[in-house]
């Protein structure tokens, strides 16, 4: 092999070390990032999305209640049915927000879930529009105190909670049920993905350490190898280069495997051979 490449052999082994190296940290990043996105996106953001939902769903329901309590009452009732309506639209928004998933935090399964509780939240809408209805075209109960008709108002108001209770409970157990459920498997999915991220950054730093110590110990090969595979035939030729210098023919001149030194180790050798023969015919003559 030449000394060409022996270089080309050793760099391209330190190249292809790199790059392993780089493929395993890029890896185990990408894969990370998205147990990031994961946590951050798909799971933190619409855990907290959901859970304001949830908020906004059982403040609809304590409104509806306050709205049968202040029944009698013109005024509360209106000022109730004020907060229900805005409250109502901000439900709305939000599910609608949701189906549109226009960050893509929700899973396709989701808009399932999602439809299911706009129905329930347009049943309970309707359901509560009627008692109001009704409770506005009944006005000879309404503002009479302590009297008589006050025990009337009370009798229609607990009418129109049993009346209302389906769509109650349709409310409560697909939309606040749901997002309760919802809202806790997306809590325990970032709770993982965080888990996860913690065992993927371990991975990465032992990674790192194994690439590095295999790293100096590769370097540490590759220099004990390569230059000693290039110098080792040169000091022998130098070494039986000096000897015949001094006389001494006696050390054959070898490259060592090296074809760069390989024609100048059989020109020195030749050299050598033929210095020797001189030597040997001299020395025949003298006799």
């Amino acid at each position: 092999m030449t000394i060409r490449n022996k270089l080309i052999l050793g760099f391209s082994v330190l190249l292809a070390f790199i790059l392993v190296q780089g493929a395993a940290s890029f890896f185990y990043g990408s894969r990370t990032q998205g147990l990031v996105d994961t946590a951050v996106n798909r799971n933190f953001i619409a855990a907290t999305e959901i859970t304001d939902l949830l908020a906004s769903a059982q403040q609809l329901r304590r409104q509806e209640k306050e709205y049968l309590i202040y029944v009698g009452n013109v005024d509360g009732r209106n000022a109730v049915l004020k907060d229900w309506n805005a409250t109502h639209a901000r439900i709305l928004g939000q599910i609608e927000a949701m189906v549109a998933n226009s960050r893509g935090i929700y899973l396709p399964a989701d808009s399932g879930a999602f439809t299911q509780w706009k129905a329930a939240l347009d049943d309970y809408q309707k359901g509560f529009a009627r008692i109001i209805e009704g409770f506005s075209y009944d006005v000879t109960m309404l503002d009479e105190g302590e009297t008589a008709g006050g025990s009337q108002t009370y009798n229609k108001a607990v009418r129109a909670n049993e009346e209302l209770r389906p769509a109650v409970d349709r409310f409560d157990n697909v939309l606040i049920q749901g997002a309760t459920k919802m809202a806790r498997a997306r809590a325990d999915e970032s709770a993982q993905a965080y888990q996860a991220i913690r065992s993927n950054f371990d991975v990465v730093d032992y990674v790192n350490i194994g690439f590095a110590v295999a790293g100096l110990l590769l370097a540490g090969a590759l220099l004990a190898t390569i230059p000693a595979s290039i110098t080792r035939p040169l000091d022998s030729l130098i070494e039986s280069a000096d000897k015949m210098s001094l006389g001494d023919l006696g050390k054959k001149f070898e490259a060592g495997g090296v074809k760069d030194f390989e024609r100048l180790a059989a020109s020195l050798e030749r050299m050598r051979v033929t210095m020797e023969a001189m030597i040997v015919r001299l020395k025949a003559r003298s006799r």
